[in-house]
């Protein structure tokens, strides 16, 4: 499917309101995470019949926990997204920590399944069109170290397919990467040591991007997000408004075009922050 076929057009009365709420990182399934207050979210939201809910990805935590625990335990909560599907379509797009939802919708070909799993989606609103990813891909590409999205998608697969052992796949990964050792010799940044490196990709991202201040890679992040030539690396058209998570930073910049969704209950301020769109206009808000 090209990036244009994804395009959603709004609604067919033109004098209603485009209605479009953006969410990510809520981690169900991890320690701190607010599950009733996410479902309260939910049901707040089916009550006002908005047009567009995107899961902008890591609504499960399935890399410190068996991915069908965290479906079974959170399943109550899952159910409330059902009953919005009769006036709100729904789009999942995969976080790097709920990644294998990508690959299981893509196996299954259930059309039961609630909802479709993508990478990423393009929405129109009244006049602009808004492009939501998750936002591991802008942490890829600013990694001083290895910049191989292949790689660290299958690296997301195996944690999430990693049960309750995700430092055995962990450790099992680096013996994949140290196979190919003559390739990682040549690349000038590669760390000391690559297996602590991948092992830190399972901290929280306010933690491990915290991490890599040395490395600057926290600016570079936002700066790329924000950057006129994004789409010279990003499947997204110069004109598009992108909408993304993974940092935990929330912040609306309308003059680059790019808002982040923030987070569900983490970081210092444990804020329930999500994105609002309305004909256009994007809206930070938190919901308590």
């Amino acid at each position: 499917m090209s990036l244009l076929d994804s395009v959603h057009a709004a609604g067919s009365k033109e004098d209603e309101l485009m209605s479009i709420v953006a969410v990510s990182d809520v981690h169900l399934g991890m320690k701190g995470s607010k599950e009733k207050e996410f479902t309260d979210f939910i049901e707040y939201l089916t009550d006002r019949k908005i047009e567009h809910l995107v899961l902008l990805g890591d609504i499960l935590e399935t890399w410190r926990g068996d991915f069908n625990k965290v479906i079974i335990e959170f399943s109550a909560t899952l159910g409330t997204l059902n009953k919005m599907l009769e006036n709100t379509q729904i789009h999942y797009i995969a976080g790097n920590h709920d990644f294998y939802l990508f690959r299981l919708n893509g196996l299954l070909k259930n059309d039961l399944f609630p909802f479709k799993v993508e990478k990423h989606v393009v929405i129109r609103s009244k006049e602009q069109e808004f492009f939501f990813f998750h936002g591991y891909q802008l942490e890829v590409l600013c990694n001083p170290f290895y910049k191989s999205m292949k790689t660290y998608e299958a690296f997301c697969e195996h944690m999430c397919l990693a049960g309750d052992n995700a430092g055995h796949t962990a450790e099992k990964l680096w013996e994949q990467l140290l196979s190919k050792r003559s390739f990682l010799d040549s690349l000038k940044m590669f760390p000391s040591e690559p297996k602590s490196a991948l092992m830190s990709l399972r901290q929280p991202p306010e933690m491990r991007i915290r991490n890599y201040q040395k490395y600057k890679i926290f600016r570079p992040i936002r700066e790329l997000a924000g950057a006129e030539t994004r789409h010279f690396l990003l499947p997204i058209h110069p004109e598009q408004y992108l909408i993304y998570g993974h940092t935990h930073e929330a912040y609306v910049d309308d003059e680059k075009k790019v808002a982040n969704t923030g987070s569900w209950g983490f970081g210092e301020e444990k804020k329930c922050e999500y994105i609002e769109i309305v004909d256009d206009k994007v809206s930070l808000k938190e919901f308590n």
